[in-house]
């Protein structure tokens, strides 16, 4: 039977994305960004989000894809942002039958009617992210939900994450995914996924000891931090935490305290000899990617 260390690092790499999904990912937000291109005058584009932070796990839901409009299309920034998002909506329609306005861009669904919620394999979705640059190297992007413009850097965002996992060696990537899989298999409690990123950058320190230890400790430090304002990171756009009502902070510290609970039961039932049983409760914790054999 597995021990609680080789569950673990076979779980590290279960959350690694499959080169079918790598593939997959390549081929679907080419076909999305060759849509817009055809449609906008596009300076550049470029992947952003946690996939190319590499903080993105398993099973595969979204790809973000941040599109850079050029001098042509100028007077859209003087414009609500809705009809910006409308109008990348509208132009991905002429091309793919699944489409909806998200918060900050347009999302084509792939095979949503098709593929369970668990399915692994398959990219379920590209978000196309319209932005315009602006001062300092940074950009503004419509957003929904503000009716605003806002500023944002997703370079920025990718360096601070960089330099984390390196501070770490290595190791801050793995655990942020598999903070990420405990939050899918709740229920979503912490919304955006980002925060989870964000809480980590500040809250994970070296020196890093083993994955079963720092997930319990990460779990305590965000249920005695959830509550709290935590700020975009490039310091630009509004707080990452602006989605957290107090009753998701709520619902939030109640997961994070029944998985402290279970982490706990866990850790004893090894010491007892029951691994078999420390290993299942390390999968309700963590979902159904952590392994039992």
């Amino acid at each position: 039977m597995l021990t609680t260390t080789e569950a673990f690092e076979k779980f590290r790499t279960r959350l690694e994305l499959s080169e079918t999904e790598k593939k997959d990912a390549a081929r679907r937000q080419t076909d999305v960004r060759e849509c817009i291109r055809g449609g906008f005058d596009i300076k550049t584009d470029f992947l952003s989000g946690s996939y190319r932070r590499h903080t993105k796990t398993k099973p595969l839901k979204d790809v973000d894809v941040f599109f850079v409009l050029g001098e042509k299309e100028k007077w859209r920034r003087d414009k609500p942002p809705i009809e910006m998002l409308q109008a990348f909506e509208q132009c991905l329609k002429k091309q793919f039958s699944d489409v909806e306005i998200c918060r900050r861009g347009a999302t084509v669904e792939f095979e949503k009617i098709y593929y369970p919620e668990d399915h692994a394999g398959k990219v379920l979705s590209i978000d196309a992210v319209p932005a315009f640059e602006c001062d300092g190297g940074n950009y503004e992007i419509p957003d929904k939900v503000t009716g605003t413009w806002i500023k944002t850097n997703p370079e920025k965002h990718k360096e601070q994450a960089t330099a984390k996992n390196k501070e770490l060696d290595g190791r801050w990537v793995p655990l942020v995914k598999m903070a990420k899989g405990w939050n899918r298999a709740n229920e979503k409690p912490i919304k955006p996924s980002f925060l989870i990123e964000v809480v980590a950058e500040e809250l994970v320190e070296a020196p890093f000891s083993t994955y079963p230890d720092e997930i319990r400790n990460f779990f305590a430090a965000m249920e005695a931090n959830v509550g709290r304002m935590w700020p975009d990171p490039a310091g630009l756009g509004p707080p990452v935490s602006d989605q957290m009502t107090p009753e998701l902070v709520t619902k939030a510290r109640k997961a994070l305290q029944e998985a402290q609970r279970k982490t706990t039961l866990a850790r004893r039932a090894e010491a007892t000899g029951r691994q078999g049983e420390a290993l299942q409760i390390w999968r309700e914790v963590l979902g159904d990617y952590f392994p039992l054999s």
